[in-house]
């Protein structure tokens, strides 16, 4: 009993448990989504015939000004783009930096609590 107490300990401080309860219950939702899917298609209306209209019309098709400002489009999509993956870039520039200096704070902080654990033993020693 006491040994799988301590495994249980371990199981739970590991978040392992956690984790198989989390996709237990997700596998579960998602098994009950599709019976309730395939439940569901047979009251569901058929849908819709295709026709032509329900086509979009190639953009070639459409003539030359509508092919520029598609054109114009995309560029301005690309543009976006780039300049967003400049700021994600910049943000994790200064991530990285945050990571760094919170580091060198907390190697800090463990080199200090070890300087005064040292002189508390060495205290203890001294004075018993």
């Amino acid at each position: 009993m006491d040994a799988f107490l301590t495994f249980l300990a371990n199981v739970v401080a590991t978040q392992q448990f956690f984790q198989v309860c989390v996709g237990g219950c997700t596998m579960w939702l998602i098994g009950w989504m599709v019976t309730r899917g395939r439940n569901d298609k047979d009251v569901l209306p058929a849908p819709a015939a295709g026709t032509i209209a329900d086509v979009p019309p190639i953009p070639f098709s459409q003539g030359p000004r509508e092919l520029i400002d598609i054109i114009r489009e995309q560029r301005d999509m690309d543009r976006r783009r780039t300049e967003d993956s400049s700021h994600i870039r910049e943000c994790v520039r200064i991530i990285r930096e945050e990571t760094k200096k919170q580091t060198e704070i907390l190697d800090q902080i463990r080199d200090d609590q070890r300087i005064e654990h040292r002189l508390n033993a060495d205290r203890m020693h001294r004075h018993p």
